[in-house]
């Protein structure tokens, strides 16, 4: 199979668009933008976050973030705490649903990962995984 910028561009999409499906086949999280689904796994992975630092890592603006901050808390997925070290601070957790929503989400993530190793051979997995690093190492720098 040849490779073109292209042709890894439109694989990439299919990928992460299948995925994204797949993981989120639970009720509340199809409720959520796509936006807004990633900002809950991503809380869930990383914990309770300032809005700057979803800015930066979703590449968008405060002003954004807050707009998608204040939805997700408005249908009670998040909500703002002030944090214990300096009290000006204030940090978006997942309340009981962002974790519902997270929770299932991993487990349906769990389901496919064990699905896929079961069907995959050795040698598949060991170049799928090197070729996994690899794209971190070279995109984290």
């Amino acid at each position: 199979m040849e490779l073109d910028f292209k042709s890894t561009f439109e694989i990439t999409f299919d990928f992460i668009s299948n995925f994204t499906k797949i993981i989120s086949d639970y009720s509340e999280a199809e409720q959520l933008k796509t936006l807004e689904f990633y900002i809950v796994l991503y809380i869930g992975i990383k914990g309770p976050q300032k809005m700057t630092s979803l800015a930066d890592h979703f590449s968008t603006t405060k002003s954004n973030i807050t707009n998608i901050i204040d939805n997700l808390e408005n249908n009670n997925y998040v909500k703002r705490i002030r944090s214990t070290e300096d009290r000006r601070i204030i940090l978006i957790k997942l309340t009981k649903k962002g974790e519902r929503v997270y929770n299932e989400t991993l487990k349906n993530f769990e389901i496919m990962f064990n699905d896929f190793m079961s069907k995959a051979s050795k040698e598949d997995l060991d170049i799928i995984s090197n070729g996994f690093y690899r794209i971190i190492k070279i995109y984290k720098g």
